[in-house]
């Protein structure tokens, strides 16, 4: 793990996006979080992010939109989506558009850390 790793999370609930830093940050990287899209978009160093966890269902913008957004700009950060709400037509789509993993809340830890570490190997 590189000191430069940065471990962005987007998501709406206050208390899954701090539980999300917390358990990211206690494994040694580097994360800060957001509390919607354009609040992590309008911060001056979207670049720096080498892998985004971001929830499905946002108001304002989707984690499936954010996605696209970034991919749209050339940003193609390795992106994890999380949901409360899995379904299997939706996994396949976030797959098939190049998301490295769909999860579904509550998250178990060793699985999103797992899928940091395929995220990071992709960044």
């Amino acid at each position: 793990m590189s000191p430069k790793t940065l471990i962005t999370v987007v998501d709406d609930d206050e208390d899954v996006r701090e539980a999300l830093t917390g358990l990211v940050r206690s494994r040694g990287y580097s994360v800060i979080g957001f509390a919607s899209a354009a609040e992590f978009l309008a911060q001056p160093n979207v670049r720096a992010t080498s892998c985004l966890i971001a929830d499905v269902q946002m108001p304002g913008m989707t984690g499936f939109e954010l996605h696209n957004r970034l991919l749209e700009v050339g940003h193609a950060i390795p992106t994890i989506l999380i949901t409360a709400f899995p379904d299997d037509s939706d996994r396949v789509r976030a797959l098939s558009d190049g998301v490295i993993g769909y999860l579904a809340k509550p998250c178990e830890a060793r699985t999103l850390l797992a899928s940091i570490q395929v995220a990071l190997e992709h960044a």
